[in-house]
Parts: C-alpha cells; sequence; structure tokens
C-alpha cells in the first residue's frame, strides 16, 4: 500500500491437488465502477475503505470470489530484500524521478545490478521520468511486468537461501496481514 491506495494488486489462486499457483496482477490504475463498489473509479483507491471494500471491488472485477487475503507493507518487502543481501535485478530502462515532499529520489540507469531493498522499491514504484513521460510505452501494464519480474527474482531467491527461513518468518510477522490460518 502507499498513501492509503493499493500500489500493486495481485489475485493468486492455489490448486492443491495440482501444487500449482497461479497469479494475475491488476493494475492500479484499472477503472471500475464507482457507483457500485468504489470511492473513485481506479482500482487502487477502494483498498482506502479497507481490505473487503478492495476484495468486492477485485471480485466483481475478475467475476470470481476470494476466500482469504494478504496485505504486506512496503516496509516488509524493503525488509526482505535486504535480509536477502540485495537483489540482481535487470532495470528495464533508465529511471529518473524526484520528488522532495515525498524524499523520493530515483536515479537508475538499464542493466543488471545489484539493488537493496529501499532500490528495489523505487524500481518497483516509478512510473514516470522528471519530464513526465511515462517510463514505459504501455504505462501501468509495463510497470506491471517489472513488479511481476522483480517479485519472481526475489521468490527464487528466497527459496535458494532456506537456513534465512526464521528471518523470513520474523518480516512476515511483523509487516502481513493476513485472515489465512
Amino acid at each position: 500500500q502507499s498513501s492509503g491506495n493499493a500500489d500493486v494488486i495481485i489475485a493468486v489462486t492455489y490448486d492443491i491437488a495440482a501444487q500449482r499457483v497461479g497469479a494475475v496482477s491488476i493494475p492500479r490504475d484499472t477503472l471500475v465502477d464507482p457507483d457500485r463498489l468504489a470511492n473513485y473509479p481506479k482500482i487502487n483507491s477502494s483498498y482506502g475503505a479497507g481490505i473487503d471494500r478492495l476484495e468486492a471491488v477485485a471480485s466483481d472485477l475478475l467475476g470470481i470470489p476470494f476466500d482469504y487475503y494478504v496485505t504486506v507493507d512496503v516496509r516488509g518487502f524493503v525488509a526482505l530484500v535486504d535480509a536477502l543481501g540485495g537483489v540482481e535485478f535487470d532495470v528495464p530502462a533508465h529511471m529518473r524521478y524526484s520528488d522532495p515532499k515525498q524524499n523520493l529520489y530515483i536515479s537508475f540507469e538499464p542493466g543488471l545490478q545489484l539493488l537493496d531493498g529501499e532500490e528495489a522499491l523505487k524500481v518497483c514504484r516509478i512510473r514516470q521520468n522528471d519530464d513526465g513521460t511515462s517510463l514505459y510505452s504501455d504505462y501501468d501494464i509495463g510497470r506491471t511486468r517489472t513488479q511481476q519480474q522483480m517479485l519472481l527474482t526475489i521468490a527464487q531467491k528466497v527459496l535458494a537461501n532456506p537456513e534465512k527461513t526464521p528471518d523470513y518468518l520474523k518480516i512476515f510477522r511483523e509487516y502481513v496481514d493476513t485472515d489465512l490460518t
């Protein structure tokens, strides 16, 4: 979440019999019917009214019910990447953005680099460069693709480092909220 809105929304399915996970990202600027479920016509704003509202809006959008939710504080994302000693990631584009009000300064050249938690978060969050041009020609779809690639990179490193499980559990307890038992 960011500023009361959901910054990344992913619907996940788990097939118990086949032991397979499926996921689909919902771009944060996806338009929804504000008269039915949302406060504002973009899905990310429905989180501001609570997780139940976001679940209802996403369920209406996708036509499927949601059994459970998991929310992750962005500080948990940073903590996890830092616990991994950073992640090697291929930054997809030249990134330059400054917002002194948020104390947010982003500066990356394209290419493979080792990112710490704060840097990985910046790569996932950036939408446009300082000159106002969109970072991706396909707007939020490109941003979503970068987020998916980052999450896959992090998941692979988590699975490759099972000895850090106590660290992962500590981060989970501190930064994750869920109704899973």
